[in-house]
């Protein structure tokens, strides 16, 4: 057998082994199910806060105000002598308020339980204070507005440059980054189960006798970073499922009109499959170093690459365009996540996509190659674990 046919059965024999689609539809139905409740959950909130609040008002004509006639409040005038008689109708609930203005400046609002509207009947009479004292000085509620408005500052960009991105944009670019995240998370679990509980069980002297150490990491590369991909896709459909849900309770979630780019969507899987890769190939070589994964001091190590990945996905997120972004987005431990935030945020040249993209499938070979011969020799190594310079002398050995 060739050894691309072994790898590739490799490869095939570890996603399968891990790979469940029954538990991939579990997860779709599980998000329809959490969309359904959300959004369901708000709209029917949505319905009981339209419901009309019925509030008494005594001695209205110290302040007086209107209210739009889409509001929910329904404000009736009552006679003070009838103070009484409305605070025994809040408390048997017959209405929901009574609002007492003692001043121009102060009211008391009586309610039988908290009441969530209660900031609109304060804004309606702050307003209403607001035009009385303009209404005292002999201004004009004219005069006022113009008197408060904000200076009105253009900012102009200039044809060649880029415009800021938008909060759907940032929201977006941190939800792909989180995907990403989420993967590396499968690759860590599932390389370290995987390659740890076989050195463990002792079968790898079996292994190796049929298969080369390099051929066996590279399968177990390709396939657990199969695997993580075929995980984000889930993911993904699942956040498309939960928009979807809530565009049909009439709270439609913005995507941005370019995310839905066909080779934006391209750079990211390529960029997404690179970063899997690359950190499976870390994966895998720290993971053949650890006897035991409970009490090695090694396996904190695992949690560089998710690190590295949320550091760069905040760098970018905060500002796509500074000097910061555009480096990480070369470097190949921070490009996968930087490179996608900057593609999502802003105009990326195609060179810095293609350069990126050349970096990072060289950061890949190396770590590799590094891996399998780490690999190799530590896979094979019971009693005691390498330190970092016998690690160090291996990977000097390529």
């Amino acid at each position: 057998m060739s050894r691309s046919r072994t790898v590739f059965e490799i490869a095939l024999w570890e996603f399968r082994r891990w790979f469940k689609l029954k538990d991939q539809i579990l997860a779709l139905a599980v998000t329809c199910g959490i969309g359904l409740l959300v959004w369901g959950g708000k709209a029917w909130l949505d319905r009981s806060d339209r419901e009309p609040v019925a509030i008494a008002i005594v001695h209205a004509d110290l302040l007086p105000f209107t209210v739009p006639a889409d509001s929910r409040l329904v404000f009736r005038s009552v006679p003070p002598d009838s103070e009484q008689v409305m605070r025994e109708a809040v408390g048997q609930q017959v209405i929901d308020g009574l609002l007492v203005i003692k001043s121009v400046d102060q009211a008391e609002l009586t309610v039988f339980r908290p009441p969530s509207w209660s900031e609109e009947v304060e804004r309606r009479l702050t307003q209403a204070r607001t035009e009385t004292k303009v209404r005292a000085l002999n201004l004009t509620p004219d005069n006022v507005a113009d008197t408060f408005r904000p200076f009105d500052l253009r900012v102009a960009y200039d044809a060649k440059g880029s415009r800021p991105a938008g909060v759907a944009e940032k929201i977006a670019a941190g939800i792909i980054i989180g995907l990403m995240i989420i993967g590396l998370f499968v690759g860590f679990a599932y390389q370290f189960v995987t390659i740890t509980g076989e050195k463990q069980l002792r079968v790898t002297e079996q292994i190796i006798s049929a298969v080369s150490p390099q051929e066996w990491i590279d399968g177990k590369i390709l396939g657990l970073s199969a695997l993580a991909m075929a995980s984000t896709v889930t993911y993904v459909v699942s956040s498309l499922l939960f928009i979807g849900i809530s565009g049909a309770f009439g709270d439609m979630l913005e995507i941005p009109a370019g995310i839905t780019d066909p080779l934006l969507v391209a750079e990211l899987a390529l960029f997404g499959l690179g970063g899997y890769l690359m950190w499976n190939t870390f994966f895998a070589g720290l993971a053949a170093t650890i006897n035991d994964p409970n009490t090695s001091a090694k396996g904190s190590l695992m949690l560089l690459p998710i690190v590295v990945t949320v550091i760069a996905a905040i760098a970018v997120v905060k500002d796509a365009g500074s000097t910061v972004s555009l480096a990480l987005s070369f470097f190949p431990a921070t490009a996968p996540a930087a490179m996608a935030g900057r593609l999502v945020l802003g105009d990326v040249p195609s060179w810095h996509v293609l350069a990126s993209l050349l970096l990072l499938a060289g950061a890949i070979w190396l770590m590799r190659t590094a891996a399998g011969k780490v690999f190799q020799l530590g896979i094979l190594m019971y009693g005691k674990e390498p330190s970092m310079k016998e690690l160090w002398r291996w990977m000097r050995r390529l």
